[in-house]
């Protein structure tokens, strides 16, 4: 039995079993399968056309220097110099090979706790630093802090059987790294998204005893509410298994493809990118963001089926993580939840729900704009700086 095997069939219908465990005719099967996932995605991606006519797919990506201190697998530790720091190390949209060295990181400790970001699990980590002027990581890194990033990196087939339990074990791992190298014994984590919800569960159940605080920007937290990533995750007419490639991964061509379902005003976009592509101010932004939709990375196949399962689990009773229930009343460090207006993949409502279910009141900020504007505009990082030094409620 193939690795892949292994995987889908810890929870499939008796219709995904019988595909998978027939021997030839299942290789054939995966291989028909990842062909026609990417035809579908290749067939829904078709505004992307009018982006790479207009160059934006070359745009920079104006990456605040960095240097890699820490790895585990693909998964990389970024430590960004602080605002008066000179030369170039690792950027956060390239680089990904760079190893821990001069530049960035060549800069003296904050007294501040520093702070670690986690990125989402899926996408790549450089929309928290998309360009100048709209950089999260800027932000926090200007305002005296000191800055780590974890970026899973790029999975690959041996990554393929990695689920929550093992992205957990990671983000364990990489706060312990920034905790022995900062000689604090207390760090501020920041989790966004995927990394938000992450970062949350597995607090919620292996203990929050390292942590100064814990902010979280749209997590998803109520699996029912209408809407959204969890919306499409949780319908049947979707089976897992027939996401995933030879390889046990999602191609990240499906991955990209399916956010653009979550809204589909394809056409409408590709105009109005059209008619602004001569616009400098425009590209500024809307380069770096059409770059960062375009390449995006796969997912493992075992991290899909988990969020399946979670997804159509629902609210009833608690998720766990490495073997422990993850209970959010039990978190009892200061916690600040922001949210975005307009957020089409993690409505409102299902990050709000988080409130009922912890033991102590949390800083609630709501931002304008959706899911990725909220992140470049000045809204959250000024309240997120704010909360960091005084995170008490």
């Amino acid at each position: 039995m193939t690795p892949l095997t292994r995987i889908a069939l810890r929870r499939l219908t008796s219709t995904d079993r019988k595909l998978l465990d027939a021997g030839p005719v299942a290789r054939s099967g995966r291989w028909l399968r990842a062909g026609g996932a990417r035809l579908l995605a290749a067939a829904l991606a078709w505004p992307h056309v009018v982006e790479l006519a207009a160059g934006l797919h070359r745009s920079a990506v104006p990456a605040t220097p960095s240097t890699v201190v820490w790895r585990s697998g693909p998964a990389m530790l970024r430590r960004y110099g602080g605002p008066n720091s000179a030369g170039a190390g690792a950027g956060a949209g390239a680089g990904a090979g760079a190893g821990a060295g001069a530049g960035a990181g060549d800069y003296p400790l904050s007294p501040d706790l520093p702070v670690l970001i986690v990125h989402s699990l899926v996408t790549r980590p450089w929309v928290l630093d998309l360009a100048l002027g709209r950089s999260l990581v800027a932000a926090l890194r200007d305002a005296g802090r000191e800055v780590y990033l974890l970026d899973w990196g790029v999975p690959g087939p041996a990554e393929a059987g990695r689920g929550l339990d093992a992205y957990a074990e990671t983000l364990m791992e990489a706060e312990r790294a920034v905790r022995e190298r900062t000689g604090r014994s207390k760090i501020h984590v920041v989790g966004y998204c995927l990394g938000g919800t992450l970062a949350l569960n597995a607090h919620a159940a292996l203990g929050d005893s390292g942590l100064a605080s814990l902010t979280v920007i749209a997590p998803s937290v109520d699996a029912e509410v209408p809407g959204g990533m969890s919306g499409v995750l949780r319908s049947p007419r979707l089976p897992p298994v027939l996401a995933l490639d030879h390889r046990g991964l999602v191609p990240a061509p499906i991955v990209r493809e399916s956010f653009h379902w979550l809204q589909p005003v394809a056409i409408r976009a590709a105009r109005q990118t059209w008619r602004r592509r001569r616009k400098p101010t425009w590209r500024a932004v809307a380069g770096p963001l059409s770059r960062w939709v375009w390449e995006q990375t796969p997912i493992p196949g075992a991290l899909l089926f988990d969020l399946v399962d979670n997804a159509r689990g629902g609210n009833s009773g608690d998720r766990h993580l490495l073997g422990r229930p993850a209970r959010f009343d039990a978190l009892n460090v200061p916690i600040m939840l922001a949210v975005a207006a307009t957020d089409h993949i993690v409505p409102p409502e299902a990050s709000l729900a988080l409130l009922d279910r912890l033991r102590r009141p949390a800083r609630v900020k709501r931002c304008p704009g959706g899911h990725v504007a909220m992140l470049t505009g000045a809204t959250l990082h000024r309240e997120l700086l704010d909360f960091l030094d005084r995170p008490a409620p």
